[in-house]
């Protein structure tokens, strides 16, 4: 069971809550193909977990990670995949409230949790 809500249809939507920022994932073909794709996959992980801590510091309600819908065969690693592992580790337990948080099929919307004190 996920701990996150899920969602379907137009995502666009999200671009109405306030306060918010958009982390755009979904590359489309060839964008920066001199790296290797297990690298850029890398950066995902890494741009997505430093855009959690931006919009934190910089007093964000939320952040939208768009990715693309994956077509990709079962288990391969995409930007979708990076997001989604990402949202669910630890590494982004002090950013996110994850109650509060939308998987869509398109994007994830990501509660940012305000830092105490």
């Amino acid at each position: 069971m996920s701990r996150f809500q899920q969602a379907t249809g137009d995502w666009v939507r999200y671009r109405a809550l306030p306060n918010r920022v958009e982390v755009d994932f979904h590359y489309g073909s060839g964008r920066d193909s001199e790296t290797p794709y297990r690298e850029r996959m890398a950066a995902v992980w890494s741009e997505a977990l430093e855009a959690l801590k931006a919009a934190q510091a910089t007093g964000r309600d939320w952040a939208i990670f768009t990715h693309g819908s994956s077509t990709s065969r079962l288990g391969a690693t995409t930007a979708r995949s990076q997001v989604r592992s990402l949202m669910r580790s630890p590494d982004a337990t002090p950013y996110i409230v994850r109650s509060e948080c939308i998987q869509h099929e398109s994007v994830f919307v990501a509660r940012i949790k305000q830092p105490t004190g």
